[in-house]
């Protein structure tokens, strides 16, 4: 399905995140493979589709903005560098179609991005990079014990953190 069209009944007025949604499709030649119903998101960069909320309102369009930036971007190096340029993209569409960046969406945007540097720090990232650093004090150490006994330090999103900052 080329489009969130299908999404609608078919003569209902599509509102200005739909539009905008259906305009980025367009644009970069991107197909919609799932429609979520939860608010999180899946790009195929080599079949250039996306699974994503319908764009209906401002966190579900950031974040099918987002996942389009990762088709638009395509593979980047390393994977936090691609979430950060993902999320560029998204509130550059922000500013493109005029729509105002909720506090709702900078807390998804500041949620995930600090996920993506956890993600880094435990797969042995040994500098944080100047682009996250404002997002290690969301961060909390853990301690993560195996099955079979062994212990590793790890970074933890502390979500209270996020949320409440």
């Amino acid at each position: 399905m080329n489009g969130i069209l299908t999404v609608r009944q078919i003569g209902k007025t599509m509102n200005k995140y739909e539009l905008a949604g259906q305009q980025l499709l367009n644009q970069h030649n991107i197909t919609v493979k799932t429609v979520r119903k939860s608010m999180s998101g899946v790009a195929y960069i080599e079949d250039k589709t996306i699974s994503a909320p319908a764009p209906r309102q401002s966190l579900s369009f950031a974040i099918f903005a987002h996942e389009v930036g990762h088709i638009a971007n395509g593979e980047i190096s390393p994977r936090w560098l691609e979430e950060l340029r993902a999320w560029q993209f998204s509130l550059d569409c922000f500013r493109q179609f005029n729509f105002t960046i909720s506090k709702e969406v900078r807390q998804r945007m500041k949620y995930s991005l600090t996920f993506a540097l956890a993600k880094a720090l435990n797969r042995n990232l040994k500098q944080i990079p100047i682009e996250l650093r404002q997002y290690k004090k969301y961060l909390s150490p853990v301690v993560y014990i195996y099955g079979d006994g062994r212990q590793a330090d790890k970074w933890h999103v502390d979500y209270w953190k996020v949320k409440n900052l």
